[in-house]
């Protein structure tokens, strides 16, 4: 008994619902006004702006805040000296917090990206709603930073720092 035929048989309704699936997704997309976003709302409709490395680098030696937008853990793994942790996932209870001190920044520079996550926008833009005006955020991994000349600092061996 030859397989071959019973598998085509076998992928063609698989090859149809898919097909209908797809067709009927793109429909949605079309009629909604909103569709469904493919990418999150703080980086497909961003309030923030982007700021290039070496302007942020000359915006920190004029006082601006920076905040560590990456998970509580990277943080304390190493982090750009000076910068204040403001993780993504805890933003709803810190940024009461943190709000007075963040309102007397002359500029809010945010960083922390990922290659599948940006919690770096989600900050921005949750500072941008808040009513913070001045509020830019830096593309680029910690790695990428290092390598542009932010000071990174990094716990010592046997204690955190």
């Amino acid at each position: 008994m030859n397989p071959i035929p019973e598998l085509k048989r076998q992928l063609q309704p698989m090859a149809l619902i898919l097909a209908c699936a797809l067709g009927l997704g793109f429909l949605f997309n079309l009629v909604m006004p909103q569709g469904l976003g493919w990418l999150p709302e703080a980086v497909s409709r961003p309030l923030w702006q982007p700021m290039a490395r070496d302007q942020a680098l000359a915006q920190l030696k004029n006082g601006a805040m920076l905040l560590d937008a990456r998970p509580a853990g990277d943080y304390s793994q190493a982090r750009v000296r000076g910068a204040l942790k403001l993780p993504h996932d805890e933003i709803a209870k810190l940024y009461p917090l943190m709000k007075p001190l963040i309102a007397q920044a002359p500029v809010v520079l945010v960083y922390g990206q990922t290659v599948s996550r940006f919690p770096a926008a989600d900050v921005a833009q949750h500072l941008r709603a808040q009513g913070h005006e001045k509020v830019y955020v830096i593309e680029g991994s910690l790695e990428t930073l290092e390598k542009s000349g932010f000071p990174i600092q990094r716990p010592r061996r046997g204690g955190a720092s």
